[in-house]
């Protein structure tokens, strides 16, 4: 059996529940976020496209839970860990190799990336909900400049019944903020993304493997992530 993309690993449960805890039968009803049919759709009017070296903090909070990721990169260093600050905190590192690590059993493992480099950024995306390196073409409607930050209203994305507002932050020129709603039927608040402490001065420490760590097969760690909490 091909090897999963261990990074999808790491993320997919709290993705999976965010996007989809909530749904059921509930029926489609009019709604007024949901644009025409001939409303322009345009790729983000902002720029989104993570930079070179930074840190930050993603909260993925609903209504039942706030899940939280540490994203650092710099150049061609990067690690994501999931489930930041949280006893079973795993970590995808990429130096020369790539590795993903278990804080609970002080563990490593090495891995091959399927696409090398697009993977941490899809993965960055996946965990953000396309508030960085996401490309949708949708219709955005701004809603004004207030203290240094824009908000854009986001509909009509090709296969997403959601509204989100999007508000980008005029002194590191990304989006902060990711408000998600759902519209069909009533419209209800789904889940918020938000980057906090958000740095562009990175240690380049944090990428090496922690000396006190054992290496372990993938097989093992594999064990160790799916293993139930």
């Amino acid at each position: 059996m091909q090897l999963l993309n261990i990074t999808r690993i790491l993320i997919f449960f709290a993705i999976s529940t965010l996007f989809f805890h909530g749904c059921g039968g509930v029926k489609p009803a009019q709604n007024t976020s949901v644009p025409p049919q001939d409303a322009q759709r345009t790729e983000p009017p902002y720029q989104n496209a993570e930079p070179e070296t930074y840190q930050t903090e993603v909260w993925q909070t609903n209504a039942a839970s706030t899940d939280k990721f540490l994203i650092s990169r710099k150049g061609d260093l990067w690690r994501i860990d999931s489930a930041y600050g949280d006893p079973t905190q795993t970590t995808a590192l990429h130096n020369v190799k790539d590795y993903v690590l278990s804080m609970a059993t002080k563990t490593y493992a090495e891995y091959q990336t399927g696409h090398g480099y697009d993977d941490r950024a899809d993965t960055v995306s996946a965990i953000t909900m396309g508030l960085i390196n996401g490309r949708d073409k949708a219709v955005y409607e701004t809603m004004g400049p207030i203290d240094g930050q824009t908000k854009y209203k986001v509909t009509g994305a090709p296969g997403k019944p959601v509204e989100s507002i999007v508000t980008v932050d005029a002194k590191i020129g990304l989006p902060v903020m990711k408000e998600i709603f759902k519209i069909e039927g009533e419209r209800t608040f789904d889940v918020t993304v938000k980057l906090t402490g958000f740095r562009t001065d990175v240690d380049t420490a944090i990428f090496e493997l922690p000396k006190d760590f054992k290496l372990v097969s993938i097989e093992e760690m594999k064990k160790v992530l799916t293993a139930p909490k």
